[in-house]
């Protein structure tokens, strides 16, 4: 996957899709549609691969150990790593960790480095609560941005992705002009592309952090 900072513009999909459906005038096609099916298009292809990387930081405050990350910008699809002050700490599902927390330490008073962490409603917790102050480091795969019909607006997907943006938004035509095998095809098109995309980024998130991971905590 190419990273670079995406180049291609609505402009250049209007271009594209209308002149391969035939409707270089935009009779049967309006922006309105080809814009509604473009995001739909960047947020299925940014939630089946995260071909979004994005680094964001929060100031970590001595003995508070959740802080919400609807502030994080843009907004983030899937944490690929956490780190503090450089240190990588590990995922834990929140029905681990309230198995063990409430084992271990059961009013939550236990302080040090923390050695985990789990998301719940948007927020992010430590465990145990963090002992001084830190930077919290996220990587992470974000959620696309939206596009309006303003033919200057800048996809958020890599460039690599451009043609399958296309055959989504014509997959979405040919299922409005009621044409089913063109609509089918570009369909397979769209999901064997992005499929690809999603098990080759599978295989290169090496730092991705396994689910199932189990702490020990007494």
């Amino acid at each position: 996957m190419n990273y670079s900072n995406p180049t291609k513009t609505v402009g250049q999909i209007y271009d594209y899709v209308k002149r391969a459906f035939g409707d270089e005038s935009g009779v049967q096609l309006t922006n309105d549609d080809i814009v509604r099916w473009i995001n739909d298009a960047q947020n299925e292809i940014a939630e089946a691969a995260g071909v979004i990387p994005s680094v964001a930081t929060i100031s970590i405050t001595a003995g508070t150990y959740t802080y919400s990350l609807a502030g994080v910008t843009p907004l983030i699809n899937d944490v690929a790593s956490l780190s503090l002050n450089g240190r990588r700490i590990g995922n834990i599902n929140i029905a681990q960790a309230e198995e063990s927390i409430s084992l271990a330490d059961p009013e939550f008073t236990e302080t040090g480095a923390p050695q985990f962490w789990y998301t719940w409603a948007g927020d992010i917790t430590l465990w145990p609560k963090p002992d001084k102050d830190y930077t919290m480091t996220i990587r992470y795969f974000a959620k696309p941005t939206d596009v309006t019909t303003t033919v200057t607006d800048v996809l958020s997907v890599p460039d690599d992705c451009f043609t399958d943006v296309v055959n989504y938004v014509l997959m979405r035509a040919y299922e409005m002009d009621e044409n089913p095998e063109m609509m089918a095809a570009k369909q397979a098109e769209f999901a064997n592309s992005i499929a690809e995309r999603g098990q080759s980024e599978m295989l290169g998130q090496t730092m991705t952090y396994e689910k199932g991971t189990v702490y020990e905590l007494i």
